[in-house]
C-alpha cells in the first residue's frame, strides 16, 4: 500500500467499483470538497498508465461536478491509496456498504463477483453481515439476463418483477417476457407459469410432492416464495395422479354398498339441491361405556388439580369423542339410498358430502331463465356468475362508501319494508359467498377473493378481544375492514338451472355503483370455449362477429380447433352475457318487496286488507 498524489486527468472510475448505479448527492458532495478540501483518499489500483478508483467513487464524481464549475481542473494532483486489483472488490464493498445504501442492482453484481471468485454464499454472508437466505435470493436473481440487471439498475424494473423473471432461466425468454408484461410482476408470473400449476393448489397438495416427484414430476421453484412454493411442471401428471387416488376412494365407498358416489375435483355446483341424510346412532356398549365413564372421571380429576387448560386432558378428550363418534354411522338400508361426494378442497383436503340420492328429483337442465341458455351449460353460466361475483366484490372492498350504502340497504330493506334477506344482493347471516371456480376459467386473470385480502390485511385482528382491538383502529382501517367485509356477502351467482330474482337485479346495481369494468380484471379463457357446445360456439359467433365467420368455422372438424378458432376471433374485451354489467336487470316494481314478503309467506289476510 503507498500513497500517491496523480493529477486527476490520470484517475478513471474503475469497473470493479460495485456502485455502478449513480448515487444521488454528488452536488453536495462537491460543495463540500470545495469548502474542506478532499478530507478521505481515493483508493485505486494501476493499470495501462491510469489509475482505476474503485472506492471513493462519489468523491471522484464529486471532484469531476468542480471541474466543471471550473472550481478546479483536470491537472491538479490529489492524494490516491494504491492498492492490487486483486482487492478492489471487497475494498469497493467494504467503503460502499456503509454509505448510502446500495441499490439491488449493486448489490446483485457484488454477490455474484463473490461467487465468482470462489466464496460460498454462506461465506459472503458471514464475512459482510448479511442473512445467508438474503445472499441465496440475490445470487438467484444474478442469473437473469444482463440486460435485465441493467433495465433494474436505470429503475425501470421492480425488484418484485425481478423475482418473478427467475421463474425463466432462459435468458432470450425473460427479455421477451418482460417487454410482453410491460415489466408487470403479475403479468411475468402469469405467462412464465400459463402452463403450470402452482404446489399450494389444491390438486397438488391432495397428490403430495413426494407421490408426484416419484413418478418423474419436476418442479420450478419460486425462490421468493414462502416454504418450498413453486410450480409442477407437468400439470396432466398431477391431474392423473389426483384422478387415480380419487378413483381409488371412490371404488372403496362402492364397495361398501352406497348406491352413488361421485369423484370430482371440485365440489359439484348442484349439492344445495340434495337432501342431508345423517347417521343412525346406537347405544354404547359395555365396555364402551365403561371406557367413557373412566375417561370422565379422570378429565375431571386432572381439571380439578391442574385447571381446564391442561394439556393432559386434550389426548383423553380426543379419545372420548372418537368413540362418540364411532357411535354414529350409516345402516345398510341408508346406503341404499345415500350418495357421497367426494372432491377435492383448495387446501388439497378430500371434500365430502353424503346426501339421499336415490329419492333425488332428476331434473332436465333447462338453463337460466331470463339468460342465453342455448349457449352456456348450466355449471358455466354458474361459473361465470360466481367470477362476476369476484370482481365486483373487489370494487366492493376498495370501496366502504359504497359498502356502508349496500349495508344500510340491506338493514332498511329487512327492518324498515319487510323483505327477507335472500331477496337482498347482500346476506345478513354472515356466511361467505363461494365464488371458486376451475383454475382453468382464471387463467387470463389475477383476480384475488377478497376473503384472501382480508385474512392477509387483518391477520393481526385477534379472536380474544376483537371488540376492543376493533375499537382502537383508526377510521380508515375500519372502514377498509368494513369494506372487506361486506364485500364478502354480497352475491350474484346464479346457481346451475336456478331462475334469476331480485337478488341478481340488485346485485347489477352494485355492480353500476362499484363502476368496475369487468373486461379489465377479466378475459376469457379457452377453458370457457372448451366447455360450451360445438352449436353454441357456432351460434356465438354468429351473434358477436356474423354469418361469414360463423360459417368458415362450422367447418372444423375438431371442437379444440372450433374452440381456438372462435377465442380468437371475437373483439377484444369481449365477455361473456352473463358477465355483462346490466346482464340480471329487472324492471323495477313498485312495492315488490312486500309483494314478494306476502307470496312466500301467503298471508291471505293481509292480501286482503292491502287490496
Amino acid at each position: 500500500m503507498a500513497i500517491i498524489t496523480p493529477k486527476l486527468s490520470q484517475l478513471r472510475l474503475s469497473p470493479l467499483n460495485i456502485r455502478r448505479v449513480k448515487p444521488s448527492a454528488i452536488n453536495a458532495m462537491a460543495d463540500d470538497i470545495a469548502a474542506h478540501g478532499l478530507l478521505q483518499n481515493l483508493i485505486a489500483y494501476e493499470e495501462d498508465d491510469l489509475f482505476w478508483v474503485f472506492a471513493g467513487g462519489r468523491r471522484y464524481r464529486g471532484l469531476k461536478e468542480l471541474v466543471k464549475r471550473k472550481k478546479i481542473s483536470n491537472s491538479d494532483i490529489f492524494p490516491v491509496e494504491l492498492r492490487t486489483k486483486e482487492e478492489a472488490i471487497e475494498l469497493s464493498y467494504a467503503e460502499n456498504a456503509g454509505r448510502e445504501a446500495l441499490h439491488s442492482a449493486d448489490a446483485i453484481r457484488f454477490f455474484a463477483a463473490m461467487r465468482d471468485s470462489g466464496m460460498s454464499a454462506s461465506e459472503t454472508a458471514g464475512r459482510f453481515g448479511y442473512a445467508d437466505s438474503y445472499v441465496s435470493r440475490m445470487l438467484r436473481l444474478s442469473a437473469l439476463n444482463p440486460k435485465l440487471i441493467d433495465i433494474l439498475a436505470k429503475d425501470q424494473l421492480t425488484l418484485d418483477a425481478a423475482k418473478a423473471l427467475t421463474l425463466s432461466d432462459d435468458h432470450a425468454e425473460q427479455l421477451r417476457v418482460f417487454k410482453a408484461s410491460h415489466g408487470q410482476a403479475h403479468r411475468i408470473r402469469a405467462m412464465l407459469t400459463e402452463e403450470k400449476l402452482t404446489t399450494q393448489s389444491g390438486p397438488f397438495l391432495f397428490v403430495g410432492r413426494e407421490a408426484y416427484v416419484e413418478q418423474g414430476g419436476t418442479i420450478t421453484p419460486d425462490l421468493f416464495a414462502q416454504g418450498d412454493g413453486g410450480y409442477a411442471d407437468q400439470p396432466e401428471l398431477i391431474e392423473g395422479l389426483a384422478q387415480a387416488k380419487l378413483d381409488a376412494l371412490a371404488e372403496e365407498y362402492q364397495a361398501s354398498g352406497w348406491f352413488e358416489v361421485t369423484a370430482t375435483f371440485d365440489q359439484p355446483y348442484d349439492l344445495y339441491n340434495k337432501g342431508y341424510l345423517y347417521p343412525v346412532e346406537r347405544e354404547p356398549s359395555d365396555l364402551e361405556a365403561e371406557r367413557m365413564a373412566e375417561l370422565d372421571t379422570q378429565i375431571e380429576a386432572i381439571a380439578e388439580e391442574e385447571g381446564e387448560d391442561s394439556e393432559r386432558i386434550t389426548p383423553l378428550i380426543d379419545e372420548r369423542d372418537a368413540i362418540t363418534a364411532a357411535l354414529r354411522s350409516y345402516n345398510g338400508e341408508q346406503k341404499a339410498v345415500g350418495g357421497i361426494a367426494l372432491w377435492i378442497s383448495r387446501d388439497g383436503t378430500l371434500g365430502q358430502r353424503i346426501y339421499r340420492a336415490k329419492a333425488e328429483k332428476k331434473v332436465k337442465a333447462t338453463g337460466v331463465a331470463g339468460g342465453p341458455a342455448p349457449l352456456y351449460p348450466n355449471s358455466l353460466y354458474a361459473d361465470l356468475t360466481r367470477i362476476k361475483t369476484q370482481i365486483v366484490q373487489e370494487a366492493v372492498a376498495a370501496n366502504p362508501a359504497l359498502a356502508l350504502d349496500i349495508l344500510l340497504d340491506s338493514l332498511a330493506g329487512q327492518l324498515l319494508h319487510g323483505a327477507y334477506d335472500y331477496h337482498l344482493a347482500l346476506e345478513l347471516k354472515a356466511d361467505r359467498v363461494k365464488t371458486d371456480v376451475p383454475d382453468e376459467m382464471m387463467a387470463a386473470s389475477d383476480v384475488q377473493p377478497v376473503e384472501e385480502m382480508m385474512a392477509a390485511r387483518f391477520a393481526s385482528l385477534p379472536t380474544e378481544g376483537r371488540f376492543d382491538a376493533i375499537r382502537r383502529m383508526a377510521t380508515e382501517d375500519k372502514m377498509s375492514l368494513l369494506g372487506g367485509l361486506v364485500a364478502m356477502m354480497v352475491d350474484g351467482t346464479v346457481f346451475a338451472g336456478g331462475m334469476l330474482s331480485s337478488r341478481h337485479h340488485q346485485f347489477e346495481q352494485i355492480a353500476k355503483a362499484s363502476a368496475v369494468d369487468i373486461a379489465e380484471r377479466w378475459s376469457a379463457p379457452i377453458g370457457l370455449f372448451d366447455r360450451m357446445k360445438r352449436a353454441s360456439l357456432v351460434s356465438l359467433l354468429r351473434q358477436e362477429v356474423g354469418d361469414a365467420s360463423a360459417d368458415n368455422c362450422a367447418t372444423i372438424k375438431k371442437k379444440a380447433d372450433l374452440a381456438v378458432n372462435v377465442s380468437g376471433r371475437l373483439p377484444a374485451q369481449w365477455l361473456p352475457e352473463p358477465m355483462r354489467i346490466g346482464a340480471f336487470d329487472q324492471p323495477e316494481k313498485p312495492e315488490s318487496h312486500e309483494a314478494e314478503a306476502m307470496d312466500d309467506m301467503d298471508i291471505n289476510e293481509d292480501a286482503d286488507e292491502l287490496a
